[in-house]
C-alpha cells in the first residue's frame, strides 16, 4: 500500500498518526493542551522541510527517492 509512495507522502501519513495519538494524549489529560500545541507545532515544521526539499526535487526533474 505504502510502497508508491514517496517520502514526503509517508512522512505526511506519520504526521497524521502521530497528530491523532498526540490529541489522545490531550483529550485524556496525559498531556497539557500546550504540550500537545508545541509537539504538533514541531513535527509540522520537520514535515514542511520535507516538502521543501520534494518540490524541489520535482522541480529539477529528479525524481529519486531519497
Amino acid at each position: 500500500m505504502y510502497e508508491d509512495l514517496s517520502a514526503y507522502e509517508r512522512a505526511l501519513a506519520r504526521f497524521g498518526d502521530k497528530c491523532a495519538l498526540i490529541a489522545g494524549l490531550e483529550i485524556t489529560d496525559k498531556i497539557t493542551p500546550e504540550q500537545a500545541y508545541q509537539e504538533i507545532k514541531e513535527l509540522y515544521k520537520e514535515l514542511k522541510k520535507l516538502r521543501k526539499v520534494e518540490k524541489r526535487e520535482w522541480e529539477t526533474g529528479d525524481l529519486s527517492d531519497a
